[in-house]
């Protein structure tokens, strides 16, 4: 499956409509779930940091693999701060929640339900590779 999207939120709440209502019959709830949750954080964070809310194309690739989604997101927006993916938020325990940071829990989501997560800066692209368990 291959979708190019504008980088705005109704944009992005279409192409993810699109992407349940293709797999919901072939996958489980939890797999399609899964992906969805990621994807939206994912496509999201593209719109609002790399594009600056400005617009710009999404690419999106998903295809089949050994027991898993394969799948690739690209964009031309700004790289990603030192070149690479953000690490999961680091909380300190019984932090209260006037304390909490406001990002960096999408980051640990993604890194939690995908696997092989990568990310290269290749001619002006931003482009992200992971795989999505089918369970």
């Amino acid at each position: 499956m291959r979708l190019e999207l504008q980088a705005d939120p109704v944009s992005v709440r279409q192409v993810l409509r699109r992407v349940r209502d293709r797999l919901a019959a072939d996958l489980s709830e939890i797999a399609v779930g899964n992906l969805e949750l990621v994807l939206a954080e994912m496509l999201n964070n593209i719109v609002k940091h790399a594009y600056l809310g400005k617009g710009g194309r999404i690419d999106l690739q998903i295809g089949a693999g050994p027991g898993c989604l394969l799948c690739r997101v690209t964009d031309q927006g700004i790289a990603m701060p030192g070149g690479v993916l953000p690490d999961r938020a680091r909380l300190q325990p019984g932090l209260p929640v006037a304390d909490l940071p406001e990002c960096g829990f999408g980051w640990r989501m993604i890194r939690d339900l995908a696997t092989d997560l990568q990310y290269r800066r290749e001619t002006g692209w931003n482009v992200v590779q992971f795989r999505m368990a089918l369970t």
